[in-house]
């Protein structure tokens, strides 16, 4: 049973805020609190937050939420309100600052319009849970009332402060006639109390009437909305309104803007905006037509706005069921399977599985000794650990006898054709008999604990994929008896050297990968990288065509991670790197690595490694179009809006998809018929219903909402539902350990959003297109 979430709801009953949040918490039959202190640190909260009700400053709002949050264990999700945007002026550093502190707490993120979104996105400093649930709007209470439009009164909904509009609004006024009057409805913001009598002067110097209702209380505001000659939503800050949804709400139609959020109302609930060009000369002449055309500021028969009260509710619900179901689950060997990248909640285990340390080799003598010096000194028991040497052609056999006697090493060799660390490392996991395979690089020396930190996840976690922490020394002039003293507490260590800003700020964002995306695959590095030897021969090893310095350990992990690989780094794993990184000692070598770049662009499917407008054997998402209910040409429609997104394959497949796919002749190579094989390698699949149209970003949009698991509802005909590779495949890995179905264990693991086609750009086509010219 999904535990009950709780409402957090702060501040005075008329703000917009708290009654938006009184409302959902209703709609969620969820109890409302005012403190974290009225309920125990294991009940799930949200908070709906804004800045202006947590504290006088932005400063003291974060402050006081952090304080209260800091020693709550159950999930807290958040909606913000009035996010902070750069049209704020002075208070926008302060108030940005505030909002990530806020999210830096939270376990997921609501806000109310994907406006709000990429306002959010261009300042996060970790990838984070960020769901769209737009404000709710009631169904409008009536149809066009034309006599309701006789009064000659300007409205304008919500509290007096600068930027509501309300200075813009007198200034296009000018042009209207004198009995034209302007009406606030709604009090004066705290601490702006003085503007009242502000726009009261304004308005006379132009002989105009201003006035201002004060508070209204709900059971009286739809009459006065309906009263209303023109409806004025002209706010400067708009990043989602509850006051042009009350308007909207009404019956009326309000006069918006031009801008990115009107336009996403107006996609969402079409017909409910009248949208002007987004100047004071267009507001006045919106207004003056408005006055000219009073039933255009009234909503038509038909409208449906989008979310209502239920529909909204629906999708809190679903976010909190994720968030508070989403549990580790055990294996029937006692280990585990976590949802997301969740290694944060495996239980600590005592096992000490058995470990195959893998050390790549190629003429490093010394480094290897220094490494088999620290290997035995290790608090992980000896007898548990087995050393293999993976020799890459070295002319001279590595020497090692010197160790037989304190650990139990392997020598595996092959013939030199080149660096080929890949193959190397291949070649020694082959002859692994541990169950935990931890790669270390024969110039990377281990502490003393580095094994078992290494294991400590692994142990209990079968597909984590672990990276320790890569420091760096000199140790120019030293000897393993050096290095013996060294970790046996008898000297100091040797000079350190910088460690590379770039991993440190990757682990330290994304709190040692716990909060890992598809990009995260960079961070792990294969001279410190640990994984059980099951998951490393499920993914296939290291790509031994991969020849040269670098880009393998990169291919590794990106194809981890699509096969639902839990990314995590171990920072007390530590190893010392003998001298700087790569780049410090070569000067970056531009060359070399552009060699590796491109050569990873066609393995790996991160966008930004595909800059150069190229079409790759491996796509980044494969579409599957089921045939059933398509004619030859709404097929073909189909097909192609899917196609403007270039990294995508197609298939299809049906009884009847040959017969309808034969009157195209030759078309786009990426388009195939059938269902396919194998799609481990592209990042998500995309299964297609109906006759359903991508927008010009429709596919790019689905893969941006960064959820795993989405089904799409497009116009009731037509569904689009998106699964992400690492997801089918961690549930296809665990399924029937865990008796379960992939499909149902995928979804209890990572969640399954269901979302409407507006948002996404999606539309249903005509069953028969005409396509003649």
């Amino acid at each position: 049973m999904t535990p009950q979430v709780h409402h957090l709801v702060t501040g005075p009953a008329e703000h917009g805020v708290v009654r938006c949040a009184r409302q959902m918490a209703s709609a969620t039959a969820s109890p409302v609190i005012s403190d974290f202190r009225e309920v125990q640190s294991d009940v799930p909260i949200h908070v709906h937050f804004t800045d202006r009700l947590f504290g006088r400053t932005a400063d003291a709002a974060a402050d006081a939420f952090i304080a209260s949050a800091r020693q709550h264990r159950a999930p807290i999700t958040v909606t913000l309100h009035d996010v902070p945007q750069a049209s704020d002026g002075n208070a926008f550093e302060a108030r940005k600052a505030c909002y990530l502190r806020v999210i830096e707490r939270a376990s997921a993120v609501v806000v109310s319009s994907m406006h709000e979104r990429l306002l959010l996105e261009d300042g996060l400093r970790r990838p984070i849970d960020v769901r769209v649930i737009p404000l709710p709007i009631d169904s409008p209470t009536s149809v066009v009332e034309p006599d309701s439009t006789r009064s000659r009164v300007v409205g304008v909904l919500g509290f007096v402060y600068p930027g509501k509009g309300h200075e813009e609004i007198l200034q296009a006024m000018r042009g209207l006639d004198t009995d034209v009057t302007l009406l606030s409805i709604g009090s004066a913001s705290p601490g702006h109390e003085r503007m009242i009598d502000e726009l009261t002067r304004a308005a006379a110097q132009l002989g105009r009437s201003f006035d201002s209702t004060g508070f209204v209380p709900d059971a009286d505001l739809d009459e006065l909305l309906r009263s209303i000659a023109v409806p004025v939503a002209f706010h400067r800050h708009i990043s989602a309104s509850g006051s042009i949804n009350s308007w909207i709400a009404a019956g009326r139609r309000p006069l918006v803007p031009r801008g990115r959020y009107a336009a996403e109302i107006e996609a969402n609930s079409p017909g409910t905006l009248w949208i002007h060009e987004n100047s004071v000369d267009g507001l006045a002449a919106a207004m003056a037509d408005a006055l000219r055309c009073p039933n255009n500021t009234w909503q038509q028969p038909g409208v449906a706005p989008y979310p209502t009260v239920t529909q909204a509710a629906a999708l809190y619900r679903a976010l909190f069921a994720e968030q508070c179901t989403r549990t580790a689950k055990k294996l029937p060997d006692g280990r585990w399977v976590v949802p997301g990248n969740r290694w944060d909640l495996v239980p600590p285990t005592d096992r000490q599985p058995a470990v195959s340390v893998v050390v790549p080799y190629f003429e490093q003598q010394r480094g290897l000794e220094y490494v088999l010096t620290a290997l035995t000194a290790q608090t992980y028991p000896a007898s548990r650990i087995q050393v293999i040497v993976a020799d890459d052609g070295s002319p001279v056999a590595p020497e090692i006898d010197a160790f037989r006697s304190a650990l139990d090493i392997t020598v595996v060799r092959q013939t030199d054709l080149g660096f080929r660390a890949a193959a190397a490392r291949n070649l020694g996991a082959s002859a692994a008999r541990g169950e935990i395979l931890c790669f270390l690089d024969a110039d990377t020396v281990p502490e003393p604990a580095y094994v078992e930190e290494s294991v400590r996840l692994l142990a209990a976690l079968p597909d984590a994929l672990v990276v320790g922490r890569r420091r760096h020394a000199d140790l120019a002039g030293w000897t393993a008896e050096d290095v013996a003293r060294w970790f046996g507490g008898r000297s100091s260590g040797p000079p350190e050297l910088t460690e590379p800003r770039w991993l440190r700020e990757g682990y330290a964002h994304s709190r040692d990968l716990l909060d890992s995306d598809r990009r995260s695959y960079r961070y792990v590095i294969s001279a410190v990288m640990s994984c059980t030897r099951q998951l490393f021969t499920e993914i296939g090893g290291f790509d031994e065509s991969i020849v040269g310095y670098g880009g393998e350990d990169w291919d590794f992990a990106h194809r981890a991670y699509d096969a639902g690989a839990v990314l995590a780094h171990q920072p007390r794993a530590v190893a010392w790197h003998d001298g700087p990184e790569w780049a410090e000692r070569t000067g970056g070598d531009r060359e070399r690595k552009n060699v590796e770049a491109m050569m990873l662009a066609s393995r790996i499917t991160d966008p930004a490694a595909r800059t150069l407008g190229l079409v790759y054997d491996i796509p980044e998402v494969v579409v599957i179009v089921d045939s059933a209910g398509h004619t030859s040409a709404s097929l073909l429609q189909t097909v192609g809006s899917a196609l403007r997104e270039r990294e995508c394959a197609v298939w299809i497949h049906g009884p009847d998809a040959a017969e309808l796919r034969r009157p195209w002749g030759d078309v786009d190579q990426r388009v195939r018929l059938g269902q396919p094989n194998d799609t481990g390698r592209s990042h998500a699949v995309v299964h297609v219903r109906g006759p359903v149209l991508f927008g010009e970003q429709s596919v790019r949009r689905l893969l941006a909402d960064g959820t795993d698991r989405l089904t799409v509802d497009v116009g009731g005909t037509g569904s689009v539902r998106v699964c992400s590779s690492r997801s089918s495949a961690r549930a296809a890995r665990w399924a029937t350990a865990l008796g379960s179905t992939t499909q149902d264990l995928a979804e209890e693991l990572f969640g399954c959003m269901r979302r409407t086609g507006v948002e996404f750009g999606l539309s249903i086509g005509a069953h028969q297109p005409n396509l003649a010219w």
